[in-house]
C-alpha cells in the first residue's frame, strides 16, 4: 500500500463509528424528514412497491417524489426487520416546532422518547436503527470518492496531503456525519455525485475510452436515481467529454455511450411519473405542502435565508433547530477563509494547488448545485445545508486545495493536522454536548434539593401535583425579551394523564403579555412517566410582547390541563386552603430607559427621599355630577423599598373632600416596593364628582406609608408643604 493511501481504511473507520455514534445518539424520527424517508422504506419493504404520488398511501408525504435507488437499497436490509411496535413509538410532542433558540433545548422533540428506545434496540427501534446504516454506507462511499477525486487533482511527481485533506474534511462535517446516520437519501445523493465526478475526473486526466464512458454513464444514472439535482451532472459530464482529448468520432461515441446508458439506468423514473402524474421530476408533490411559496421568493428573502443555510451546512441537528453556539459557526467559517487565503497565494505565484481541469470541474459542480438549490429555494421554504451534500466532495477538494497551497512546512501541517483534530473533537463533544441533552428527560432530584433551587411558595394541583416553587431568572424585563423562570416539580400520585403546563404573564385586566403551554420537561417528560417522590426542573421562557403596558409588576401563572386548556386543574396553597387564581411568582416588567412623558400641567414636589412628583394632567372636567380622572407623573429618584400608597382627594369650595382614591400607583400593579432609580411612573386615578357638589374644585395628592398611614413630608420649591400634600388646581 501506498504511503499516501495509508491513511485512508483509518478515515473510513473513524467515519464510521463517529456516525454509528450520531445515529445512536439520536432518537428514532428526530432527524430531518426522517419518519417520511422511512415511511418510503417500509412502504417498499413491505412490497407495495413504489409509492404513488397522487395520494398519500405510503405515509411518506413528500419525500414519495424523491427518486428510489436510496429506498430500494434500504428496504432490501429493512425487509428483514420487523417493526409491527413502530405505532407504539410515536407518542407526539403537542408542542413540536416552538421556536425556541437552535441553542435552547426547548421542544425540540417531535415525539416522547420512552426506555423502549434504549440500546440493545427491540423491535421497531431495532429496525430504524439498522436501516440507518445503509444510509452510513453511502455515507462511506462519499469520503472514499472524495480521497479517490482528490487523487485524480493531483499534479504529475506532487503526492501531497491533498486526498487526506479533502476526505478528513468531508468526514468530519458534523452535518455530513450525523446526516449520514439517520434514515435519509441525502447521503446516497452525496455518494453517487461525488463518484459520478471521480469519473469526469478521470476522463479529464486519462482521455476518452468506452469504459470510462459506460463507467460515467452507469454512474451518473445511478446519481439521477438518488436525487433530482444529479440530474445536472448529465451536462457537466458531456461537457468533460467534449473537451476531452479525443477524435471526434471517439467523442461521439462516447457522448452517445454515455447518454444511453444514463437513460437506460436511470430515465425509466422521470418517464414513469411523467406518463403517471404528468410531473417528471414530482416538484407539485413538494410544493404542494405547508413549506411550498405561493409565489416566488425574492432576492432579499433569499438573501435573509442564508444564514440558516449556512449553519445547517456546518451543524444544525435534530429537526435542524438543535443548534451550535453563534462563535462555533463563526469559527468554522474560518476553515474556509483559510482555505481562499491558500487559493490567492496560488494564484498569486500563478502556480494552481492542483490539476486545473479537475479544480475547474469541482467549482462549476459546486455552483450548478448552489444555483440550483436557490432556484428550489424560491418555491420551497428550505434553506437547508443538507440539499448541498451532493456536491460536499467537490467542495471538500477545492478548500483542501488552498489548505495545501499554504505550503508543506512543519508549521502548517502542524494547523492543518489541529484543524482536522479539532473537528474529530467538535464532533465527539457534538453528541454529548449538543443533541443527546436536547432530546433527554431532566435530571430527577431528591424534592428537598429542588426546592432548594426556586424561591416563591408551593402550590398543589388536583392532589396529584406540586409545584414546588417557581423563580424568574430576571428580577425585571423589558417588553418584547424573554423572561425565563425556573419551577421545580413533585407527584403526589401515579398518574396516566399526560397534563400540560402553561405559564402566563397576567397584568391589569388579565391582560395577558406573555404566555406558553408545553408537556413538563420542555415537551419531553409527560406527566404519566413522572415517579412519585422524585422532582425535577423545568426553565420555561416567555416572550413579553412588545406592547406590555409599563412599568408594571405582573402575575406569572403556572397551572395543569389535561386536553381543554379551560378545564384546567383545580389548585391550592401549600396549606392546603383553595385558591382561585394560580400565582407562583411576580415579576417586573419595565422599559429599557424610562418612558419620556410631557404633563401638561409640569411640577417639582420631592416626597420624602426618594419620590419626586413631575406633574400631572386631566381627563374630563371637575363638573357635579361627572368624572374626572387626573394622571400623574411619578419619578423615582432613588429605591423606596417601602410600600406606599397614593391618596388622590377631590375638595369642593369649601374645602371639604367629596371624592377621592387611595391604593398602589398604576392600579396597583406598580406598588413602590418594586420601583428603581429612575423610574416614571403615569398613575391614573379616576374621581366621581357628586351631583350635590359645588365648585370650584381642586384635588389634592400624596403619598402615605401603607403599615403605619403617615403621610411622606412634601417639598416644593417654595420649601415644605404643610399636611404632606400638594394642592392642584382642576378648573370651576
Amino acid at each position: 500500500m501506498r504511503p499516501e493511501r495509508s491513511h485512508l481504511p483509518i478515515l473510513l473507520s473513524l467515519f464510521a463509528v463517529l456516525g454509528f455514534l450520531y445515529s445512536a445518539v439520536t432518537p428514532i424520527y428526530e432527524a430531518p424528514d426522517e419518519v417520511w424517508h422511512d415511511a418510503y422504506v417500509r412502504w417498499v419493504a413491505q412490497g407495495h412497491g413504489l409509492p404513488p404520488l397522487d395520494e398519500d398511501l405510503s405515509g411518506a408525504y413528500q419525500e414519495a417524489a424523491q427518486p428510489p435507488l436510496y429506498y430500494l437499497c434500504a428496504a432490501a436490509v429493512r425487509r428483514f426487520f420487523p417493526d409491527d411496535d413502530l405505532p407504539d413509538l410515536m407518542w407526539h410532542n403537542p408542542q413540536f416546532g416552538y421556536q425556541a433558540g437552535g441553542t435552547v433545548n426547548d421542544n425540540k422533540n417531535m415525539l416522547i422518547h420512552t426506555d423502549r428506545e434504549r440500546f440493545p434496540w427491540t423491535g421497531a427501534a431495532r429496525a430504524v436503527h439498522i436501516t440507518r446504516l445503509v444510509s452510513l454506507l453511502f455515507g462511506l462511499v462519499t469520503v472514499a470518492a472524495t480521497w479517490a477525486l482528490a487523487r485524480e487533482a493531483l499534479l504529475p511527481n506532487s503526492p501531497g496531503p491533498l486526498p487526506l485533506l479533502a476526505a478528513g474534511l468531508v468526514a468530519l462535517t458534523p452535518q455530513f456525519l450525523f446526516i449520514s446516520g439517520i434514515v435519509s437519501n441525502d447521503s446516497a445523493a452525496a455518494a453517487l455525485s461525488t463518484l459520478s465526478l471521480w469519473a469526469i475526473a478521470r476522463v479529464l486526466r486519462r482521455g476518452i475510452a468506452v469504459r470510462r464512458a459506460l463507467l460515467l454513464g452507469l454512474l451518473v444514472g445511478l446519481a439521477a436515481l438518488t436525487k433530482t439535482s444529479a440530474l445536472l451532472l448529465v451536462p457537466l459530464a458531456l461537457t468533460a467529454l467534449l473537451l476531452g482529448r479525443a477524435t471526434v468520432r471517439q467523442k461521439t461515441v462516447a457522448a452517445l455511450t454515455l447518454g444511453v446508458v444514463a437513460l437506460t439506468v436511470g430515465g425509466w423514473w422521470y418517464a414513469r411519473n411523467a406518463l403517471l402524474y404528468g410531473d417528471p421530476l414530482g416538484i407539485s408533490r413538494h410544493v404542494n405542502t405547508p413549506w411550498g411559496r405561493q409565489n416566488p421568493a425574492s432576492l432579499l428573502v433569499l438573501l435573509s435565508e442564508m444564514p440558516r443555510l449556512y449553519r445547517s451546512f456546518w451543524g444544525a441537528f435534530g429537526w435542524g433547530h438543535v443548534e451550535y453556539s453563534p462563535w462555533l459557526y463563526l469559527a468554522l467559517g474560518g476553515l474556509v477563509v483559510l482555505g481562499l487565503v491558500g487559493w490567492r497565494q496560488a494564484l498569486a505565484r500563478r502556480s494552481p494547488p492542483a490539476h486545473g481541469g479537475v479544480l475547474l470541474l469541482a467549482a462549476a459542480w459546486c455552483g450548478s448545485v448552489f444555483l440550483a438549490l436557490l432556484q428550489w429555494m424560491r418555491q420551497v421554504e428550505a434553506p437547508h445545508g443538507r440539499l448541498l451534500f451532493p456536491a460536499i466532495g467537490a467542495w471538500g477538494l477545492l478548500v483542501a486545495a488552498g489548505w495545501d497551497a499554504l505550503g508543506r512546512t512543519r508549521p502548517v501541517r502542524r494547523l492543518l493536522a489541529a484543524i482536522l483534530g479539532g473537528l474529530l473533537l467538535l464532533n465527539l463533544l457534538t453528541q454529548f454536548l449538543v443533541i443527546r441533552p436536547a432530546f433527554a428527560p431532566p435530571r430527577l432530584l431528591e424534592p428537598e434539593a429542588a426546592d432548594r433551587m426556586v424561591e416563591g411558595w408551593p402550590l398543589v394541583y388536583g392532589g396529584k401535583v406540586r409545584l414546588l416553587g417557581a423563580s424568574p431568572r430576571q428580577l425585571s424585563v423589558v417588553p418584547g425579551e424573554t423572561l425565563t423562570v425556573r419551577a421545580c416539580w413533585e407527584a403526589l400520585t401515579p398518574m396516566d394523564e399526560d397534563y400540560t403546563v402553561f405559564v402566563q404573564l397576567v397584568g391589569r385586566g388579565d391582560m395577558r403579555v406573555g404566555e406558553r403551554h408545553t408537556y413538563p420537561g420542555l415537551g419531553r417528560f409527560p406527566t404519566s412517566l413522572w415517579p412519585v417522590g422524585r422532582a425535577f426542573c423545568d426553565e420555561y421562557r416567555l416572550r413579553v410582547e412588545p406592547w406590555a403596558p409599563v412599568p408594571e409588576l405582573y402575575d406569572g401563572l403556572i397551572g395543569l390541563y389535561d386536553e381543554d386548556p379551560a378545564a384546567r386543574l383545580s389548585v391550592a396553597a401549600g396549606d392546603g386552603r383553595p385558591l382561585e387564581v394560580p400565582l407562583a411568582f411576580q415579576v417586573r416588567v419595565a422599559p429599557k430607559r424610562p418612558l419620556t412623558v410631557t404633563p401638561a400641567h409640569p411640577l417639582d414636589y420631592r416626597l420624602g427621599e426618594t419620590v419626586r412628583l413631575m406633574g400631572y394632567d386631566l381627563s374630563g372636567g371637575p363638573i357635579a355630577g361627572g368624572t374626572v380622572t387626573v394622571t400623574l407623573y411619578w419619578r423615582a429618584d432613588g429605591m423606596p423599598g417601602e410600600d406606599y400608597r397614593v391618596f388622590v382627594h377631590l375638595l369642593d369650595g369649601r374645602g371639604e373632600i367629596v371624592a377621592q382614591h387611595d391604593g398602589p400607583p398604576r392600579w396597583g400593579r406598580y406598588p413602590t416596593t418594586v420601583w428603581q432609580k429612575g423610574d416614571i411612573v403615569p398613575d391614573d386615578h379616576m374621581l366621581v364628582v357628586p351631583a350635590t357638589a359645588e365648585g370650584p374644585f381642586s384635588v389634592a395628592v400624596g403619598m402615605y406609608q401603607a403599615d403605619t398611614l403617615e403621610r411622606l413630608p412634601v417639598a416644593g420649591p417654595s420649601g415644605p408643604l404643610p399636611d404632606g400634600r400638594i394642592v392642584l388646581t382642576v378648573g370651576p
